[in-house]
């Protein structure tokens, strides 16, 4: 790590520090939160109000939002942050469940080994307390008109985006026909039961299916077309593990079917391995260079440097880690698109430098 020569970045550095005291949003928020845990300037917070263990690994947390939540539409997520040892860390969840006229909302939360917030929520979330939360965001929503005929697809936690749109559906009072096939480790482990058996009394038309691969192994994709045979007509939406995901957005495109296929990921792809790559960085702002190596996104490669980029998903989802690139190519791992123009917005978390950048870090 080398650094950049004084005077590439010197009036910039005085500008932004001569502002700083009138513009830093996080230092006024911090004061309006010593008076009450829920104010700020314009920023989503939220009261826990309980917690309900859904398997032994997966809990949900009902949160009270304050006055700036502006609402949701059922499938979409938010970003929730915490603070871990003094340091700001945010995760994104999708709503399994919300009320915007009475500011409640559910995200049902998995633990992951190794992983900071929800390993940090599962040991430390109750009642009472208070977390940030980003505005509703994600396309992941259903069709307007829905249609008559769905097909959805949930593995493990997928079924979190799913059970809000069928919440929806039944306050809409949705008369369709609705296939929902429900994947899991065990019956011990498959989420909202319960749930889904009393939604069926108010949506008549919905057909809850669970396969638990403990008993009946792991589903093959390519055999779907012959338990759903009304495939063609249904729309499908499908949300769950990476790898099944690819496999069904395979069997789907055979079929010439990938136009009725909507999906939600949860992980980025890995950037490709291409031996000796290695692309020049210039961080603006913090006057350093680095490397962005092999197999490595820019958010990696800058915290390998030893910055610190804010990021929340980490998977291209809820944008906490956009950055203005002022020269240069990036390309987004989920999309493929090739940003080339100057001062355009990147993710850093699911793009990659294709030639050498100078980036506002």
């Amino acid at each position: 790590m080398t650094t950049a020569p004084p005077s590439a970045f010197s009036a910039r550095k005085l500008l932004r520090e001569a502002v700083r005291p009138v513009a830093d949003r996080q230092a006024w928020n911090r004061l309006l939160q010593g008076m009450h845990p829920l104010w700020t300037l314009g920023q989503v917070r939220a009261r826990i109000v309980k917690r309900v263990e859904e398997s032994d690994d997966t809990f949900s947390l009902w949160l009270r939002v304050n006055r700036h939540w502006n609402g949701h539409w059922p499938g979409q997520h938010v970003a929730l942050g915490v603070e871990i040892d003094g340091v700001q860390r945010q995760r994104v969840f999708s709503l399994s469940l919300a009320d915007d006229a009475k500011r409640i909302l559910r995200v049902t939360i998995r633990r992951q080994p190794g992983e900071g917030v929800t390993d940090w929520l599962h040991r430390h979330a109750r009642a009472g307390q208070t977390v940030d939360l980003s505005q509703a965001g994600g396309q992941f929503l259903l069709p307007a008109p829905v249609p008559d005929r769905l097909l959805m697809i949930a593995g493990g936690s997928g079924i979190t985006p799913i059970m809000a749109m069928l919440h929806d559906l039944a306050e809409r009072g949705h008369g369709g026909d609705i296939i929902l096939l429900q994947l899991c480790r065990s019956a011990s482990q498959r989420l909202f039961a319960d749930e889904l058996t009393a939604l069926q009394a108010r949506l008549p038309g919905l057909k809850t299916v669970a396969h638990a691969s403990a008993v009946s192994g792991r589903l093959a994709a390519t055999s779907l077309p012959e338990q759903v045979r009304d495939l063609a007509r249904r729309h499908t939406v499908l949300c769950g593990p990476a790898a099944f995901m690819a496999d069904v957005e395979a069997v789907w495109a055979d079929l010439g079917q990938s136009d009725r296929l909507q999906r939600e990921h949860f992980s980025a792809p890995r950037p490709p391995t291409v031996p000796g790559l290695a692309r020049r960085v210039v961080a603006v702002d913090s006057e350093q260079v680095f490397t962005q190596k092999n197999n490595l996104t820019l958010l990696e490669a800058a915290e390998g440097a030893g910055l610190a980029p804010k990021f929340g998903c980490r998977a291209g989802l809820c944008r906490t880690c956009l950055c203005k690139k002022h020269s240069g190519s990036v390309r987004n791992l989920l999309t493929g698109l090739v940003s080339t123009r100057p001062d355009e917005w990147v993710q850093l978390c699911v793009s990659v430098a294709e030639t050498d950048l100078e980036l506002s870090l």
